[in-house]
């Protein structure tokens, strides 16, 4: 059962640079005071609220779409980001579809735009000892003319230029961008070479970096194991923390949990690791990861005086969201007949075809090291591409009757020159 930390920390992970943040204006000539979500915007809010219900119904449909025994980890603020500038190309029924499934209802895009701005600035400032950062780009086919709006929108508020893709090599150009703004802990989300029909791919990266604010002792590390779901055991080192010599930790349990809390840094961002009572596995709190019920729950916690033992890990992992985003309700943006991207193209013809993401962790004694990248490629033809690197029938025939000559199957090509 104990299997289940090291997989649910990916929906805290995923969640907690939103709810844990102690946030702050963006610095100017004369500091301001700490702001906190009670002192934002009521747009600021709602696109806050909005971020975490996308993410935890995308994390339940995640977690419903994959091996019940395999491990996850998310960025859901990455996905809303990329599908966010998305957005601001779509039009019609499409843009509907869109917004309701990144929770947007009842703003207007220029608010959202202003949002999500302003999300970055408080989140990338929340807290001086922790590394933090939020990037955007855009790359597009050359001669696909884009509307100057869209342009104009991507680049006041997510700071993300359209590049045109006619430089050499540019899967590496944009694979190099993904390096740096990851810090090299995801170095590739685009395979060259890039394909005709792609018109444009937009990016977002996630970089997160902090030290716990009071760290685990390395000398009381131990060699332990790890129970699987099935009944067997893995090896494992886990660490240890006291309550009453770190008072900063913070406790809730119902009949459904255990859970803990363990700060960053100052204290403004947090980890909260949740492990299911017995009989109930990771799964049941899932399915109870509702914006009511996290909501409720973090306002639970309280300092107590218990024992923890967390594993140490390192993971990556990745999906390609399509499928999911077409459940939760997406589908228009996807379809070719039906999908509106005016507002991005001047010629109007576009679609998505992959929403690609990729995410690292490694959490230690010291801290938590985090990355995420999401991509959206939009494409304007469908390039049928036969690769026949498998074993394949040939014959050869005369066209006219169709007299067959000769015929043969291919199971290993061999060649000598």
């Amino acid at each position: 059962m104990r299997k289940y930390v090291s997989i649910f920390l990916a929906v805290i992970l995923g969640l907690f640079f939103l709810q844990c943040s102690r946030t702050t204006e963006p610095e100017n000539s004369e500091p301001e005071p700490q702001r906190n979500p009670a002192q934002l915007t009521v747009e600021e809010q709602s696109l806050l609220n909005a971020s975490n219900r996308f993410g935890l119904k995308l994390f339940r449909e995640i977690n419903a779409y994959e091996p019940e025994d395999k491990n996850l980890f998310v960025s859901p603020l990455s996905v809303s980001y990329a599908l966010g500038m998305t957005l601001n190309g779509a039009g019609g029924d499409c843009f509907d579809s869109m917004a309701a499934v990144l929770e947007h209802q009842g703003l207007s895009l220029a608010e959202i735009n202003e949002s999500y701005k302003s999300l970055t600035e408080i989140l990338e400032s929340a807290d001086p000892t922790v590394v933090f950062n939020i990037a955007n780009s855009i790359w597009s086919r050359p001669g696909k003319e884009i509307q100057k709006d869209f342009i104009t929108a991507c680049l006041n508020y997510f700071d993300a230029p359209v590049r045109v893709m006619d430089f050499p090599d540019p899967a590496d150009s944009i694979n190099h961008w993904v390096d740096v703004n990851t810090n090299g802990k995801i170095t590739e989300i685009i395979k060259p070479p890039i394909s005709g029909d792609i018109a444009m791919l937009l990016l977002n990266a996630i970089y997160f970096k902090g030290d716990w604010h009071i760290p685990f002792d390395t000398e009381k590390t131990v060699d332990d194991k790890f129970y699987l779901s099935g009944g067997g055991e893995i090896d494992c080192k886990l660490m240890f923390k006291d309550s009453d010599e770190d008072t900063t930790l913070s406790y809730f349990e119902n009949d459904l949990f255990q859970a803990v809390t363990v700060p960053y840094g100052d204290e403004g961002f947090c980890m909260s690791l949740f492990l299911p009572k017995e009989p109930h596995g990771v799964d049941d709190i899932v399915v109870q990861m509702t914006e009511a019920n996290w909501n409720n729950w973090l306002k639970g916690f309280v300092f107590a005086s218990f024992k923890m033992y967390l594993p140490k890990f390192k993971m990556e992992y990745e999906i390609d969201l399509s499928k999911i985003l077409k459940v939760l309700g997406m589908g228009i943006a996807f379809d070719p007949g039906r999908a509106d991207f005016s507002n991005l193209f001047v010629d109007g013809v576009g679609w998505i075809d992959q929403v690609k993401h990729k995410t690292f962790v490694q959490v230690d004694e010291k801290g938590t090291e985090a990355a995420a990248v999401t991509s959206v490629s939009l494409i304007d033809s469908v390039v049928q591409i036969l690769s026949f690197n498998r074993p394949f029938l040939f014959v050869i025939h005369e066209q006219t009757s169709g007299a067959i000559l000769f015929m043969g199957k291919m199971a290993e090509p061999e060649w000598e020159d």
